[in-house]
């Protein structure tokens, strides 16, 4: 199971723009699980960014571009 560590340097706020349809789905996804849409969102970013640097931009961006 992933384990989740919390650091002890404060968070930098960083606004983001969604649309009404992903906004919707991850207030839900939110309300659902009882994890805070700002941790949902830390988790979201990072994951992606870790595939990226995995995988390689090209690829991960034309996986998404098939779904």
């Amino acid at each position: 199971m992933t384990t989740i560590q919390f650091e002890t340097t404060p968070y930098v706020q960083y606004p983001l723009r969604l649309d009404h349809i992903l906004h919707k789905r991850f207030s839900n996804i939110s309300t659902k699980t009882k994890i805070p849409m700002s941790t949902l969102g830390r988790l979201g970013i990072s994951k992606f960014l870790d595939e990226i640097e995995s995988r390689g931009i090209t690829t991960v961006l034309e996986e998404l571009e098939s779904r």
